[in-house]
């Protein structure tokens, strides 16, 4: 789907009658929107993910989890609470981009809780928000991140990009840190394939990225902490200047035998189509491409 049509950009761009009508078409099974609605929604319910993954053991930041609306002085209590010098408030429901997110030192809102207050009447329509302490590296820029990319659901590259600078980024050299992310998105992707169904039964998904935060630790054996920071939605992750390979190339062999994949357990599922047996006699041609 072009990011122009997906739910969450509609919401963003306080369209809610568009994102109702997007939403009502990925949740009709007959449509055979890709991906399906429950993995959709997983992967832009950070709080579902991210709960899922701490439940496996998954390390990721430390997080407060607001279900209910934010209210300012009662989410100000619960950051004194964790002791943490600075932090900062995201949305966590169809949101990403960095919208709607507010930060800043915590002894400055208790001093000040005006800007906090504004943020809580800003921010009415959304319910769930993710309050995080703001994680630095020992030089005071933001941790960096290796992104790992998969497609077909196996891990395919990674990439270093710079906490600060957008435009440092580079392949992920060999060695002890790119085995240690990659060991740890792989774990994180198993959850993904728990999730990512078509028809009811898993099916890979055809292009992942989970962005593996990294903070240089002395106190770690290795020298570095490393976490989950992130799991991409789909459209996020055609990131081609990140690519050490053409990855549309890859993408467009993947995708081919994937829906063929899709349509014979849509045709198996009698799934509403315009001509089902031009579907099965295409499948029968494209089965003997395939071989």
């Amino acid at each position: 789907m072009h990011k122009s049509r997906d739910m969450s950009i509609a919401l963003m761009n306080g369209k809610p009658a568009l994102a109702r009508r997007i939403q009502k078409i990925q949740k009709n099974p007959n449509t055979r929107h890709h991906p399906v609605w429950d993995y959709y929604e997983w992967i832009m319910h950070k709080s579902r993910y991210m709960k899922q993954c701490t439940k496996a053991g998954i390390p990721m930041i430390d997080t407060i989890h607001v279900e209910n609306g934010f209210k300012a002085r009662e989410v100000l209590k619960k950051i004194v609470a964790k002791g943490w010098e600075k932090f900062f408030v995201k949305p966590a429901y169809m949101s990403f981009f960095g919208a709607g997110v507010i930060n800043g030192k915590t002894q400055d809102f208790l001093d000040n809780i005006e800007p906090l207050l504004q943020y809580e009447a800003e921010n009415k329509q959304q319910k769930e928000f993710l309050v995080q302490p703001y994680v630095l590296k020992p030089n005071g820029n933001v941790f960096d991140e290796i992104r790992n990319f998969f497609i077909d659901g196996e891990w395919a590259y990674s990439v270093y990009t710079d906490g600060v600078d957008y435009e440092g980024f580079w392949e992920q050299p060999e060695g002890k840190l790119k085995e240690a992310c990659k060991k740890l998105a792989i774990r994180t992707m198993e959850q993904v394939k728990k999730v990512h169904k078509w028809e009811g039964k898993p099916l890979n998904s055809l292009l992942n990225r989970i962005d593996i935060g990294v903070v240089p630790d002395k106190t770690k054996k290795e020298g570095w902490r490393i976490f989950v920071n992130e799991i991409e939605p789909q459209m996020t992750t055609w990131l081609g200047r990140y690519c050490p390979f053409v990855v549309q190339d890859k993408i467009a062999e993947v995708a081919v035998k994937q829906i063929h994949e899709m349509l014979k357990r849509s045709l198996a599922a009698k799934r509403k189509m315009p001509s089902p047996e031009k579907v099965r006699k295409l499948l029968t041609v494209l089965d003997q491409r395939l071989k």
